[in-house]
């Protein structure tokens, strides 16, 4: 089983290496795919959150830190996509 500082990490390698793929590529993904990234971010962050609430004894000091770090990195994300998917209307 990983544990949870290891998902909250491995969480946020993912939603930074999409923000930063994002920034780099000259070509603009339809509306589509940054609708279903604002969902992808909004997800794991909502499951991060109820994980924290639900099992609050998995997580110790360290690993409550990088969850919470990695929420804020999800909700920023979407954040971030959802003015990209407006900015193209």
């Amino acid at each position: 089983m990983i544990p949870p500082a290891g998902i909250a990490i491995a969480l946020m390698t993912v939603m930074l290496w999409i923000m930063w793929s994002d920034t780099i590529r000259a070509r603009k993904p339809s509306p589509v795919l940054y609708s279903m990234r604002i969902a992808f971010y909004l997800i794991a962050s909502g499951v991060l959150v109820l994980n924290l609430i639900r099992y609050p004894h998995l997580f110790g000091g360290s690993a409550r830190v990088f969850a919470i770090m990695a929420v804020c990195v999800g909700i920023a994300g979407a954040a971030y996509f959802a003015r990209r998917l407006t900015r193209r209307a």
